[in-house]
């Protein structure tokens, strides 16, 4: 059917009036309001960034369209995430967008100034239809993504949060681990102990394992390896709060804590060594 500048320019015209009527209806306390009154400013840029983008596909290529779509919804998506909008609102308003928009290229079609015929018609409504699907699914993409990252940066602050290196004193520190440690949280304490314990020019460092319910040999393993380069940067380890049951499920997996310094307490440890 060929490039229709026409409509380009028409559509250009009417984003703010686009913008407006979408923002009226999607922010504010109405039952339909997704966003914040407070982010009018933020969303009238975004909304007219996206009419500008879709309507590229009346003047460019279709790679062109979706390299400025990607780019569009990897932003977008983002910024979406951390305002606590839902996969299940963006979709909604996705849809009200497409409509306000497929309203717009109607009413210039039918319009009498207009020379366009049923195929005509039917071109563009599939070409906006498909525009707005591979929207849609980009923008689906980026958002899990985001909402991906968001997730892994908030758990890995949980994580070291709940494994702090405490000074008691120069030169001494206390780890003290509280609940369940996985695969994951054990080598974020193994990265995050030696970090700490370096950084903090410590000669030796307390571990207490009183809050935790389960020495496995994962655990274990990982334990030994913090202790080993603890002693590689000049940092002793003493491990404290192994209660009995800890204890006698150690030996029956085969674990053994030789070479290694271990009070019942941490109140005993520190007495007896620091």
């Amino acid at each position: 059917m060929g490039k229709r500048e026409d409509i380009f320019e028409y559509i250009i015209g009417k984003k703010e009036e686009l913008a407006e009527e979408w923002i009226e209806r999607s922010t504010g306390d109405g039952a339909d309001s997704v966003f914040l009154a407070g982010d009018k400013g933020k969303l009238h840029l975004q909304h007219d960034k996206l009419i500008e983008t879709v309507s590229r596909i009346f003047i460019e290529s279709n790679d062109e369209f979706k390299l400025h779509i990607d780019e569009w919804s990897e932003s977008v998506a983002a910024d979406w995430v951390k305002s606590g909008v839902t996969m299940h609102d963006t979709i909604s308003q996705f849809r009200v967008i497409r409509t306000d928009y497929w309203n717009s290229v109607k009413n210039y079609i039918l319009s009498e100034k207009q020379d366009f015929t049923i195929e005509d018609a039917f071109y563009w409504s599939n070409l906006v239809n498909d525009a707005f699907d591979f929207i849609t699914e980009n923008f689906a993409r980026h958002f899990e993504e985001a909402h991906k990252n968001i997730l892994s940066s908030q758990q890995q602050m949980i994580t070291e949060l709940s494994s702090p290196v405490i000074p008691v004193k120069r030169g001494i520190g206390i780890l003290p681990l509280v609940g369940d440690i996985d695969t994951y949280r054990a080598r974020i304490i193994l990265e995050t102990g030696l970090e700490q314990a370096a950084k903090q020019k410590l000669d030796m460092l307390f571990i207490d394992l009183s809050a935790v319910p389960i020495v496995d040999t994962m655990v274990a393993h990982q334990l030994f390896q913090l202790i080993d380069a603890l002693r590689l940067i000049g940092v002793e380890a003493i491990l404290s709060g192994i209660r009995p049951e800890i204890a006698q499920t150690a030996v029956q997996l085969g674990i053994e804590f030789r070479g290694i310094k271990t009070q019942s307490t941490l109140m005993n440890a520190l007495e007896l060594y620091s």
